[in-house]
């Protein structure tokens, strides 16, 4: 019974136990509860805050999206403007290229108005010293042509009858001046067969003897000795002594100068009472300077005359310097001067421009003017038109 008691007892006593531990646990349980709802109204707060601060974020981004969109909007609008603009830059660019090839162009026509303003200046300069040269009373007492014979194969440059052609220039110049023929035979290659030619055919015929010429070889095509001077001087009607070239050639050829020929020929043509006409067309080396010590003491018997092929002066200009320079001087008209020039061959230059040059030498003190070449005055020994214009001009 006691036992059956005991059993009870313990039996009550641990219900009881086993009770207050699960009231305990309720308790505890209920208490977390509790806190874990605290906690989850705690959290709905929070997430009630924070959808109130995504509603604000989405708000504002709306707005900013808005604010975005109408930004885009103005970016979209500035860079039509940056497209338009730089349309606009490039236009004005190539406005401003074309504005400054039209300045260059204009620069350009400006600088050569310049230049022909220029030009022109200096062409009514060179034209009123013509004029007034005119109104001087011409020192020219000689007329001296260049003739020649080119030989059989050529169809210019032939002579067939020197009495026939000699005659018609007398009668274009009126009894003007003293008219001489400068002979040339095959380009004066062979002096022997030259002197034949002139034996044959010039007898009476007044002559400039052409005692000097160079050419292109390393020895001048032309140099008479003293004695085959005296030959010409004796067998022809020789009035005077032609050197061409002489100092120009021998620069060219970087020979020394022939002194001791020089002196000995002014020598026999004081002797044999004939004038020398030295004619150059070079003016750099102090050509002319070197000529006028060459012919010291000879100044009296000696022509100097500038060519007018030299491409150093102008016409105008060469006869100022001889004239300067010489008490006797001359002009060797060319018209070779056009193909110095390279503007055409010398068939081509103008008449009207070589009789300029012609009354240009005549008018400023020239003493004796020569022509050349042949075939520019001469059609085979028939005078031309261009010889024609040129004696009426002179007489």
């Amino acid at each position: 019974m006691n036992k059956d008691r005991l059993v009870a007892i313990v039996a009550v006593f641990l219900c009881a136990s086993i009770a207050v531990g699960f009231v305990s646990v309720f308790v505890g349980l209920s208490d977390a509860m509790e806190q874990k709802s605290l906690e989850i109204q705690d959290l709905g707060g929070t997430i009630e805050d924070k959808n109130d601060a995504i509603s604000g974020l989405q708000a504002k981004v709306a707005s900013d999206a808005a604010v975005i969109s109408a930004q885009n909007e103005t970016i979209n609008q500035l860079q039509g403007q940056v497209d338009s603009s730089s349309h606009q830059i490039e236009s004005l660019e190539a406005q401003v290229g074309e504005i400054r090839n039209q300045l260059f162009a204009a620069n350009s026509q400006i600088r050569s108005l310049t230049s022909s303003v220029t030009s022109l200046q200096h062409e009514v300069e060179r034209l009123n010293g013509v004029i007034a040269a005119l109104n001087k009373p011409s020192n020219v007492e000689t007329l001296v042509f260049h003739v020649c014979e080119k030989g059989e194969g050529y169809v210019w440059g032939r002579l067939p009858n020197v009495n026939y052609t000699y005659s018609q220039v007398l009668k274009l110049h009126n009894s003007t001046y003293k008219i001489l023929f400068l002979p040339e035979y095959k380009g004066n290659l062979n002096w022997t067969e030259t002197f034949a030619w002139l034996r044959s055919n010039f007898s009476g015929i007044p002559l400039s003897l052409s005692i000097f010429e160079g050419g292109p070889n390393e020895a001048p095509n032309l140099r008479l000795t003293v004695a085959e001077i005296w030959d010409a001087v004796l067998a022809l009607d020789v009035r005077e002594l032609r050197i061409g070239e002489i100092v120009s050639w021998h620069i060219e050829h970087g020979l020394p100068f022939p002194v001791d020929w020089i002196r000995s020929v002014l020598s026999l043509a004081r002797l044999a009472d004939l004038r020398v006409v030295w004619s150059e067309w070079k003016v750099g080396d102090n050509v002319f300077r070197k000529v006028n010590t060459y012919i010291d003491g000879f100044e009296d018997i000696v022509t100097v005359a500038f060519q007018t092929n030299s491409g150093d002066l102008e016409p105008a200009d060469g006869f100022e310097l001889v004239s300067d320079l010489f008490p006797h001087w001359g002009g060797s008209i060319q018209s070779w001067y056009w193909d110095t020039r390279m503007i055409g061959n010398e068939t081509a230059m103008p008449a009207s421009l070589f009789v300029q040059h012609a009354l240009e030498a005549g008018n400023m003190g020239a003493e004796i003017l020569q022509f050349e070449p042949y075939w520019y005055l001469f059609d085979n020994g028939e005078p031309n038109d261009n010889l024609k214009m040129l004696m009426a001009a002179l007489t």
